[in-house]
């Protein structure tokens, strides 16, 4: 719990009574490896920080699933527009490993936000980044090349790379399993002869 605290007190600068409070509405969960934390059609009723492990968002289509966004220590696992809204999610979430999470009701959140203005702002923040993040994916997916789109990945993420399975990388870059290893490949360094 400590990382994920130091992490979000240093982002605000929140008080001793208003970390307290903060830390109440947290409750420690493990997800098991391949968990759904929410399905589609449910209504999002917590959101969690990651402790340890990794999630991912994906959507189902006619048998395919295509991943939206992995989630890694210290990031938010949820549906952020089911739990704001309080609505069914149109995205499945699931842990990929082992996942320990700090849980967090609506209820919970709401009561915080409207008690504490610190943790308003700090709700702002986190629902800017995750703006900024949706944009910069979605312009990439528009007009990015998908071997441009690898080669980003490879130097933004890399810890993408050795814990999320190809095929989940592939379908969140809008590739087949092929060719995300036919760019694996020429990315190895050449043997020595």
């Amino acid at each position: 719990m400590q990382r994920v605290l130091f992490n979000v007190y240093r982002i605000v600068k929140p008080t001793d009574e208003e970390k307290a409070a903060f830390e109440r509405i947290l409750h420690p969960r493990i997800l098991a490896k391949d968990g759904l934390y929410v399905g589609e059609g449910d209504i999002c009723s917590t959101i969690a920080f990651i402790e340890k492990g990794c999630g991912r968002l994906y959507y189902e289509f006619d048998g395919w699933d295509v991943s939206k966004e992995f989630v890694f220590e210290n990031g938010l696992l949820g549906s952020f527009v089911s739990f704001f809204s309080q609505r069914p999610a149109n995205v499945n979430v699931a842990a990929l490993e082992e996942t320990h999470i700090l849980e967090m009701q609506y209820d919970d959140v709401m009561q915080l936000c409207g008690t504490y203005p610190v943790w308003q702002r700090f709700g702002v923040v986190l629902l800017q980044d995750q703006l900024t993040r949706l944009e910069r994916r979605e312009t990439s997916l528009l007009k990015d090349a998908p071997e441009e789109r690898y080669r980003r990945l490879l130097t933004e993420h890399p810890k993408v790379l050795k814990r999320i399975p190809p095929d989940h990388i592939a379908s969140y870059l809008g590739i087949t399993p092929e060719t995300l290893s036919l760019y694996q490949s020429r990315q190895e360094p050449s043997a020595q002869p």
